[in-house]
């Protein structure tokens, strides 16, 4: 595994790297140019060791004995690559092509770390104590502000933090919350390298709700067999008829709530599309994803074209009176819990 960890100044990038070399076995791994105003990724003791200059920023004293160095991304990269079965973490010098040249590899994530600026500067000013570093060389508030801006909006790294394969928030008082924080990311599940089918299909379910036009909520759907695509399908009106949110369906566009009314409804649901692109003879013995478990009228469609088993995301009104039908007719149903809104936010 390769990791990169990005974050603003103090948010605890060292923290999640010392935490993987002591529990899972990573390596530092280190970027450090001659000279590149671009730089995003920094620490603190990028700015410590600048001998209180605001910028250009100073290079990072690297206090670990097996620590590997590089000038060049792609020579890291080739590195990594070669090595692939053993496991590294960056989390000091980069730049934004760094990270999207990185992203290419299957081994890679992306962890962006962040916390309350408050937080950061008592961290950043607890550092610097401890280095002895003379008080009058401390940022002041201020300034420190101002540099974190400059980090965050002025060098992008705002905009590539919400790109970020995993998002953490380090809102802790200690160290060994923080570490309570990391246990609970399962931060070297391998999934987050490469999804399990059930990840696969209910985040394209998700993707394909996007193209609902209902007014009342987005439902995607993805039919498979043998871990292939057979069909999806979104909720909506039917062809050449006027998208739900253009008032295509007046029921959908008035105050009726969930469950009235649906005999004067013109949308279909994500289910139903999808039942009826893949036909009969390939929904037999299908498995169904859908964000949203089936109501009762889509229920009774999908027993009836033979699904052998039903994921779903989030609930809905009848759920306990869906899966009793579903048992009744053998098919099977479960809820996936593993959601990600934040990988979701990112589509």
């Amino acid at each position: 595994m390769f990791f990169t960890i990005i974050g603003p100044i103090a948010s605890g990038k060292r923290t999640i790297a010392n935490y993987l070399k002591s529990n899972y076995n990573f390596t530092e791994i280190y970027l450090q140019y001659d000279n590149n105003e671009e730089i995003i990724n920094f620490t603190t003791d990028n700015i410590i060791n600048n001998n209180k200059h605001i910028s250009p920023f100073g290079k990072e004293i690297i206090n670990s004995n097996d620590a590997i160095v590089f000038n060049n991304s792609q020579k890291l990269l080739d590195f990594v690559t070669i090595n692939w079965t053993k496991n590294y973490v960056l989390f000091s010098e980069c730049i934004v092509p760094d990270v999207l040249l990185f992203k290419k590899r299957p081994t890679f994530l992306l962890i962006s770390v962040n916390a309350p600026i408050i937080k950061r500067y008592k961290r950043y000013q607890l550092n610097a104590n401890n280095l002895n570093v003379d008080p009058k060389d401390i940022l002041s508030f201020e300034d420190f502000c101002k540099l974190d801006d400059t980090q965050m909006f002025e060098r992008g790294l705002n905009s590539l933090m919400n790109k970020s394969d995993l998002k953490i928030e380090n809102v802790s008082e200690t160290i060994n919350e923080f570490h309570d924080i990391l246990n609970k990311e399962k931060l070297t599940d391998y999934e987050r390298l490469r999804p399990s089918w059930d990840t696969y299909f209910m985040t394209l379910s998700f993707l394909t709700a996007r193209r609902s036009n209902c007014m009342k909520r987005k439902v995607g759907c993805i039919l498979t067999k043998n871990h292939y695509i057979i069909s999806t399908g979104y909720n909506g009106t039917p062809r050449n008829i006027k998208n739900c949110y253009e008032n295509g369906c007046e029921r959908c566009n008035s105050n009726a709530s969930m469950g009235t009314q649906l005999d004067m409804c013109l949308c279909l649901h994500a289910e139903e599309n999808a039942l009826l692109e893949a036909g009969r003879d390939k929904a037999k013995g299908a498995t169904l994803y859908c964000n949203t478990c089936p109501c009762i009228g889509c229920t009774i469609k999908i027993i009836q074209v033979g699904v052998e088993e039903v994921v779903y995301a989030l609930e809905y009104r009848h759920d306990e009176m869906i899966k009793k039908l579903f048992k009744e007719a053998g098919v099977s149903i479960r809820k996936y819990n593993k959601v990600d809104y934040n990988y979701l936010f990112n589509f």
